[in-house]
């Protein structure tokens, strides 16, 4: 591992204060991992090949994991500065949640999934929709915590007034 990421991991995990960056590693990483892993079970469902159905399973259950970590050591809970409002770090720490429980899901289904159970895919196809609005909550974070806000320049009638 590189010193700079080394470093970077070390202030993520050792740091008293957060900012509306450091919100953008746990909002991130989840929404690849949804995304990942619901186009692997996709492609796997049409080209009918058990890996790619295995994949984004385990993608799902991972990104799960990846939330939970991020709910428990990721200390969204202190936030000492202004620019990060407590209602997007409550936002974000319910959607982690509920990563978990997708991922929890997930297991569930590859089970199913590996023990080829009758109701499998009326489970899998629930959890894929409950992924999918995961997805759009950690979108949600994302928008409202300033990454995709967009800045309008002064016009002179803003500087008259």
């Amino acid at each position: 591992m590189s010193p700079k990421i080394r470093i970077y991991l070390q202030q993520f995990i050792n740091r008293k204060k957060m900012t509306s960056i450091q919100l953008y590693l746990p909002t991130v990483l989840p929404q690849w991992g949804i995304f990942a892993g619901v186009v692997s079970i996709t492609i796997g469902y049409i080209d009918k090949k058990n890996f790619w159905t295995h994949l984004g399973w385990i993608i799902l259950i991972v990104t799960g994991l990846i939330a939970l970590f991020f709910n428990l050591t990721g200390e969204l809970n202190t936030l000492d500065e202004k620019n990060v409002p407590n209602s997007n770090v409550a936002l974000l720490v319910s959607t982690g949640w509920q990563a978990v429980a997708g991922g929890v899901l997930a297991i569930v289904s590859l089970l199913m999934f590996q023990l080829k159970k009758k109701r499998y895919p009326i489970l899998a196809i629930l959890t894929l929709i409950y992924f999918i609005l995961i997805f759009f909550l950690y979108y949600q974070v994302s928008v409202i915590s300033g990454k995709d806000i967009k800045v309008e320049p002064q016009t002179e009638q803003k500087q008259l007034l």
